[in-house]
């Protein structure tokens, strides 16, 4: 049923619109916004009271109509007495208007004067809060995602009319109350962006320029002296692998740091490097253990920001250690950027790896992470990367799981699960594409690096 329409119950059915099945059509009726319900040639007595209290409660009319009225007539009447009260609904809604709009013109408490203006005009209770079964109620969308309701508590003598201007109401107020949470939230994070581009400076400006940086970090009440760790994420398409726009970044980006810092603490700050957002946490003294324990929680809470803003996207983390001074936030970016390449390796992928979890292999991600190393690998690997993605990856991985198991296609084909015979013509392919020699102890480590290393990316 549309909303703001009315319900004629003709004579037959009215008969029966008693017990439960009744009161389920009722309740019915009032989520599909229903504002009236018509019963045709029953007594008032007939009527029960469980019916009576779904419609009271949920601001809708329920009214009887003689039997022998015509039904076309009384379908006029029903709606000439429901448009009666719309001058009345429309001064409501104009008041309110007026109302919400100078609240939101105020220096200090909008929130609680926004609601306040639409409680003066609806004459009730207006909250932001989760609404019960049939309250006019409307979302509070902060950056795409519902923050809250507005909710309008329906008054006994609440009429079809009231109804209809409660359910603007709620809206006009619900669209106020998020333009003031995303102005304050701006206000708040203002000099947080400032702090964020310095930040992200000082992670890419030469030597050269990084005395001055850290000076003026000092001057912005950046502490650039203390411990630094940098979590770093990847994000892509559900749908088909590909980068996010910028505008999504950006968008992601302040989530997660408005969800970290009203969950974790509010020493958080944002930047970015490329497409990818980086957190960074900076404190004065030394966290020692609990760093990784502060991290790993600040990740999965970014994570589900990030989600929640984005449903469906995918983003994952990588945790770099805690280390002091500004060189320690660069070398903690190096370790995050490292990490967050082994939650492409892994098997099954991972959505968070912190580097001081990885072990020995902590060497062989912080060998890769240099820029010289992976243009060597892709160097080295190349005649296999140009058969393309599916066909390099199945080559790649024959080479080293042969590698791995000390040159033994017997032992690579279990773990491929292919035929041992597969394995050796794949092998004579590669050799030949790559134009190495297997039996070079030299050479073998170098491709058994190049192999892990390119599977990280």
């Amino acid at each position: 049923m549309p909303r703001d329409s009315f319900v004629v119950v003709l004579s037959t059915a009215s008969a029966q619109a008693r017990g439960h099945l009744f009161d389920i059509a009722m309740r019915d009726a009032t989520a599909s916004g229903v504002v009236a319900v018509v019963l045709n040639g029953i007594d008032a007595a007939a009527v029960e009271s469980t019916a009576v209290r779904i419609a009271s409660r949920n601001g809708v009319s329920l009214l009887l109509a003689p039997l022998d009225m015509e039904p076309t007539r009384l379908v006029i009447a029903v709606a000439e007495a429901l448009a009666g009260d719309a001058t009345a609904a429309l001064a409501r809604i104009d008041a309110a208007r007026r109302l919400i709009t100078a609240a939101e013109m105020r220096s200090e408490d909008r929130r609680a004067a926004v609601l306040s203006s639409a409680a003066d005009a609806l004459g009730t209770r207006v909250d932001a809060r989760q609404p019960s079964h049939g309250e006019p109620a409307a979302p509070v969308l902060v950056d795409g995602t519902v923050d809250t309701f507005v909710t309008a508590s329906v008054p006994p003598d609440a009429r079809g009319s009231w109804v209809v201007a409660a359910r603007v109401v709620s809206t006009l107020t619900a669209d106020a109350y998020a333009r003031v949470i995303a102005d304050e939230r701006r206000t708040e994070l203002a000099p947080l962006a400032d702090r964020g581009r310095l930040l992200g400076e000082l992670l890419l400006a030469p030597d050269s320029e990084r005395v001055q940086l850290v000076s003026h970090a000092r001057t912005v009440g950046l502490p650039v002296d203390g411990w630094h760790q940098v979590l770093r994420f990847e994000l892509s398409s559900s749908l088909d692998s590909s980068e996010v726009s910028a505008d999504q970044v950006d968008a992601i980006s302040v989530s997660m740091l408005h969800a970290v810092r009203s969950e974790v603490d509010a020493k958080w700050h944002t930047t970015r490097i490329g497409g990818e957002p980086l957190l960074v946490h900076s404190v004065d003294a030394d966290p020692g253990p609990a760093a990784a324990r502060t991290a790993q929680f600040a990740a999965t809470t970014a994570l589900a920001a990030a989600r929640k803003r984005f449903p469906g996207i995918v983003v994952r983390c990588g945790i770099g250690a805690v280390h002091r001074q500004a060189e320690g936030l660069r070398t903690s970016a190096t370790d995050a950027k490292a990490a967050l390449a082994v939650t492409r390796q892994a098997r099954p992928q991972r959505d968070v790896v912190a580097i001081d979890a990885l072990g020995l292999n902590r060497m062989l991600v912080e060998w890769y992470a240099s820029d010289n190393t992976r243009a060597s690998v892709d160097d080295l690997l190349a005649p296999l990367v140009d058969l393309g993605p599916a066909a390099a990856e199945e080559a790649i991985r024959t080479l080293q799981a042969y590698l791995d198991h000390q040159n033994s296609p017997a032992r690579a084909a279990e773990v491929l699960s292919v035929h041992r015979q597969t394995v050796h013509y794949r092998l004579n392919k590669i050799t030949k594409q790559l134009g190495v020699d297997l039996n070079d102890p030299e050479q073998r480590l170098a491709l058994q690096l190049a192999c892990r290393a390119w599977l990280m990316r």
